[in-house]
């Protein structure tokens, strides 16, 4: 079509469209006049995107059964002229297309950039953008424009710098262009923004891609870092979705884990101090906020920092879907939790261009899968798309990112599993002070108290508060506790000087305690792993399982955990699960073989305590490099355990050392003392007196100990 005849059409038909556009064509046509004729003279050569003009483009009949057909000539015939090559001379081509809601029958529905100058321009202006590549023949931005409406001032700002003749006048064609669509929105933000309050079709106005965002979440502060934003439709009503992202770690890598939070419809506005989510530089405290935060997240990097973090916690735990409370020690080890867990997260690369805001400035529309665009529907937010819900979409408020390809959501509480085998501990440079405010509020990693691969939070974790005098409190004999302590601070010096024939082999050490219940056995361990300052795993027969292939799994997770920790391992009861091998058990049998085989190859110090040797299977006897047995408890160490109880209970008492001399001829074992002083303890308290000996004789006369009150 020439371009005389365009213009033509163009004037029969401005009346019937004058309220329908709004004077566009009339202010786009008073662009052309700004223009210098000189310029436009100059580039008679007809090259693409050279003209500074707009050429103004309507959606024509459907053609195919997903893209838009695009005509010079207005609907009022609705005869299907295309675009032609004379076209390609414009610097931006603007689109109309029909509206299919209330208020203008014809809204814009993008803007094409022809012209070299404005798209080097707008790469400049959209640098810190993914998407965007200038040296595109065209670079297609649909509305409602949202980018624009994000970098209005940056764009006027480096409007004004532009010096070049013909730049500067396309940069002003285009930003003419550009408020004449966005004027209302910008209007309607100022005025929202000066009352502080927002209504639910302009909430993206507040939400720009790469702010950091706050919310109140499980009853702590959380800033977020704003990776994009769109409207979602579904069974329950419209949302504001939020695609959100916090510093978390794998085990391997720092890194951003995505998750979303919505916004429920609201009509009418809101004050954006009281929406679920609202942009952090709106809270009232931001300072005071982001110096705790980036404590935790100073806490967060010292813990992942180390290839494991033996920590106290006091506390809630996360296990799945259950929370509970927790008093006791853990370990922070994320790489094992994604091991031995079914609950592992993945993370992105900070560097990763995933993360950076994103233009879609492509003229790809086709969809052969037939998943067509939702129609735009005209409002105060310019064109929002009301598309569909993300399958299965949850209520709660936040919730873990979908897997990619296809996208639906998890369960809330659940995540991608990443298997993280032989990771290594992250480096200090991949996590720096700008980003400690994002940080998780949550470590992953082994309770000793549940026996399981939870949750933690960092808040609640502590140091440990060291007992070094437990070692030197045992009531042992002195050669047997001089014994002890020479082995396993020799084994810790020189575990890896000794090696079997095969590599690997034979680099651990077991100790074998025997003696009757209740002479120190298990407290022995107790002790060497506090004078180590290692933890202490204490495994029991029904933690392992009763069978063969359960024992394996549960026996081969215990030493590989023990192992990394460097941790003091203690079996007790050893003789239920290492009864000698008979003919008739085969089940049993095997469970010993397993024992014998793994064992073989751990590398770190095993304890086991029993009361029953000889039932132990000789050929793991062999393996056994150290045996201590305990005697029954005589006099004098039945008169210490009896003080030091008494003196570690933290309770005034009245005992004098005459009713030790007395206490001591009961026959009773470590164990059982312990619990008599609890229980005197418990009447004291009741009588809120002192500890006196008639309440531990009150104790002794009602317990197995078959106690006569002396006269």
């Amino acid at each position: 079509m020439a371009r005389s005849d365009t213009e033509s059409s163009l004037g029969d038909s401005q009346s019937q469209l004058a309220n329908m556009l709004e004077n566009n064509i009339a202010e786009w046509s008073d662009l052309n006049s700004e223009a210098s004729t000189t310029e436009d003279e100059a580039l008679e050569d007809h090259s693409p995107g050279q003209l500074c003009d707009v050429k103004t483009l309507y959606e024509g009949p459907m053609k195919c059964a997903c893209c838009v057909n695009w005509v010079e000539e207005p609907p009022a015939d609705l005869r299907p002229d295309e675009e032609e090559d004379e076209s390609r001379r414009h610097a931006l081509l603007v689109r109309l297309r029909r509206n299919h809601g209330e208020g203008k029958s014809m809204v814009l529905h993008s803007i094409v950039v022809q012209s070299s100058f404005l798209k080097s321009f707008l790469g400049q202006v959209f640098k810190h953008y993914s998407g965007i590549t200038p040296a595109l023949k065209k670079l297609v931005f649909k509305a409602p424009f949202h980018g624009f409406f994000y970098e209005w001032a940056r764009l006027e700002r480096m409007a004004a710098e532009v010096e070049e003749p013909t730049s500067r006048n396309h940069v002003r064609l285009m930003l003419k262009l550009l408020k004449n669509e966005l004027k209302e929105t910008i209007s309607l933000s100022s005025d929202l923004n000066t009352n502080g309050v927002i209504t639910y079709d302009l909430l993206w106005t507040i939400f720009k891609p790469g702010i950091d965002v706050y919310t109140f979440e499980d009853g702590y502060d959380r800033i977020y870092r704003l990776q994009r934003t769109q409207y979602v439709s579904g069974p329950s009503g419209q949302l504001f979705q939020l695609t959100l992202g916090e510093v978390e770690t794998d085990g391997s890598t720092f890194g951003y884990q995505t998750k979303f939070a919505n916004i429920a419809y609201f009509p009418g506005t809101r004050k954006v101090q009281d929406l679920e989510i609202f942009p952090a530089s709106s809270h009232p405290r931001l300072g005071e906020l982001k110096d705790a935060l980036r404590k935790r997240g100073e806490m967060f990097r010292k813990i992942h920092l180390q290839d494991y973090f033996y920590c106290s916690y006091k506390g809630l735990i996360i296990d799945g879907k259950h929370k509970r409370n927790v008093e006791g020690r853990i370990v922070v080890d994320p790489s094992l939790h994604a091991n031995f867990s079914d609950d592992g997260i993945d993370v992105t690369p900070f560097h990763f261009a995933s993360l950076q805001p994103s233009m879609d400035v492509s003229d790809h529309q086709h969809r052969p899968d037939g998943s067509y665009p939702p129609p735009v529907v005209a409002g105060r937010g310019r064109g929002i798309p009301m598309g569909p819900l993300r399958p299965g979409l949850p209520q709660p408020h936040f919730y873990p990112p979908p897997p990619p390809n296809p996208p639906p959501p998890p369960p809330p509480g659940t995540a991608v599993i990443r298997r993280n085998h032989g990771a290594k501990h992250v480096g200090r440079e991949n996590l720096t002070d700008d980003l400690l405010h994002l940080c998780t509020a949550y470590v992953r990693g082994y309770s000793f108290k549940t026996k399981k691969w939870v949750t933690f939070h960092v808040d609640k974790i502590r140091e440990i508060e060291w007992h070094d005098q437990a070692f030197d409190s045992l009531v042992l004999d002195g050669g047997h506790k001089k014994l002890i302590k020479a082995f396993v601070e020799s084994h810790v010096e020189n575990k890896d000087r000794f090696d079997d024939v095969i590599e690997g082999k034979g680099q651990g050490i077991c100790i074998l305690l025997d003696g009757p219940p209740g002479v120190g056995k298990t407290l022995t361990a107790e002790a060497v792993s506090e004078k180590l300052r290692r933890p202490l795993y204490a495994m029991g027969a029904g933690e392992l399982g009763d069978t063969p292939n359960s024992v394996e799994d549960n026996l081969q997770m215990i030493l590989e955990a023990a192992a990394k920790w460097d941790a003091v391992l203690l079996l007790d009861e050893c003789d239920v699960l290492l009864a000698e091998r008979s003919a008739d058990n085969l089940g049993r049998n095997s469970i010993v073989a397993i024992f014998l085989r793994l064992l073989e190859y751990y590398r770190g110090m095993l304890f086991m305590t029993t009361n029953r040797v000889e039932a132990i299977d000789p050929a793991f006897q062999s393996r056994i490099h150290l045996t201590i047995r305990y005697p029954m408890l005589n006099e004098l160490a039945r008169r210490q355990i009896w003080q030091r109880f008494v003196q570690t209970s933290h309770q005034e008492s009245t005992l004098e050392p005459r009713n030790f001399l007395e206490l001591q001829s009961v026959v009773v074992n470590g164990r059982e003392i312990k619990n008599l002083v609890k229980t005197a303890q418990l009447l004291a308290s009741h009588e809120k007196v002192p500890l006196s000996i008639e309440h531990i004789r009150t104790a002794l006369s009602v317990s197995r100990a078959g106690y006569v009150q002396s006269s």
